[in-house]
């Protein structure tokens, strides 16, 4: 990777996230937030980011990473790992112990155990965030993330829709806050390279594949092969959403 694009990626994130917690209001002077720590590149990237910003900005914000770890099952690798790279921003990783790894192994579960699994660990993360009292949690979902889940919810949940950058829950209780919103996949791959970040996390002994998700990821990448503006327009669509030119029930009135 030449200089000249090392930079590119830097500064384009820079600006792109920048942006984002701009637009949403996403950090104020004072806060603290929670930021789960799954061990993924995204993860790992968003927490790099948002510390190392703090160098140059004027909102002093105070980070606390924490992984949801899935018991006595899990890799105590995973949590080294982790421990050794949030030291490394001189941060505290903070570890909320479950008993998730068991219940997957052990209860009849009707869906692909992914789902389940994501839920009880936000739960967690939720649960915990509200013991420490903290208000707002950091995810790391990226753009594609937020394309794949609106193309998802339109192919199989009949309504188009996707996360947002920042989400309210229980009456204001407690803000997702999702700072890698608008920006691709493909730039935080290279920053990880950039900053010699992790890009394979330890594997799941409990993971499925997700084969919808896949192939939303490999519609867009087609879809983006033949036309670069393509994920620029999918982006878009999802502030331009004209409802006088969507259908209506019979005998449903315009709002």
């Amino acid at each position: 990777m030449s200089g000249v694009r090392r930079g590119g990626v830097e500064k384009r994130i820079r600006r792109r996230l920048g942006r984002a917690l701009s637009d949403y209001q996403m950090t104020a002077d004072g806060d603290t937030l929670l930021v789960a720590l799954s061990g993924g590149k995204d993860s790992l990237a968003l927490l790099h980011i948002l510390e190392t910003r703090k160098a140059w900005i004027p909102v002093d914000y105070r980070l606390r990473p924490v992984h949801i770890s899935l018991g006595e099952t899990e890799s105590r690798d995973r949590v080294s790992k982790l421990r050794e790279f949030t030291e490394k921003l001189k941060l505290t990783l903070e570890v909320v112990e479950t008993t998730i790894g068991h219940r997957l192994t052990t209860e009849q579960l009707s869906e692909n155990p992914c789902f389940h699994c994501a839920r009880w660990k936000r739960k967690a993360l939720f649960d915990y965030a509200a013991q420490e009292k903290i208000t707002k949690v950091a995810f790391g979902h990226h753009r594609d993330d937020l394309l794949e889940t609106a193309l998802m919810n339109l192919f199989y949940s009949s309504n188009f829709s996707t996360m947002r950058p920042r989400q309210e829950l229980f009456g204001g209780r407690l803000t997702i806050l999702r700072p890698l919103a608008y920006i691709d996949e493909a730039d935080i791959v290279s920053y990880c390279c950039l900053k010699q970040l992790p890009l394979e996390s330890l594997p799941c002994p409990y993971q499925a594949s997700d084969s919808r998700r896949q192939a939303m990821k490999s519609l867009l990448a087609g879809l983006q092969a033949e036309n670069r503006q393509v994920r620029d327009s999918l982006f878009h669509a999802l502030w331009n959403v004209r409802s006088d030119y969507l259908l209506r029930r019979p005998g449903q009135t315009e709002s």
